[in-house]
């Protein structure tokens, strides 16, 4: 009889340093795509993304955390 797998919910909280929002966005879909890729479809997602500074009370929540859009570099033929 095969062993049968429950499923777990597991919620994560880190901290990440960027420049700017932009930056952070692009950052944190890089750990959810990384999470993806090691572990298998664990289907990762950013729940929310927000700015704090160090030893501070003050939070502020992005309103948007997507992925943001790869730009092509300025010197990439367009074809």
């Amino acid at each position: 009889m095969a062993r049968k797998e429950k499923r777990y919910v597991a919620k994560m909280e880190m901290y990440i340093y960027a420049e700017n929002d932009y930056m952070a966005r692009r950052r944190a879909h890089e750990l959810r795509k990384a999470i993806d890729e090691n572990v298998g479809n664990t289907r990762a997602s950013v729940e929310e993304l927000g700015e704090q500074p160090f030893a501070s009370l003050e939070y502020r929540k992005l309103k948007d955390q997507s992925e943001p859009i790869s730009k092509k570099r300025e010197d990439e033929l367009p074809f």
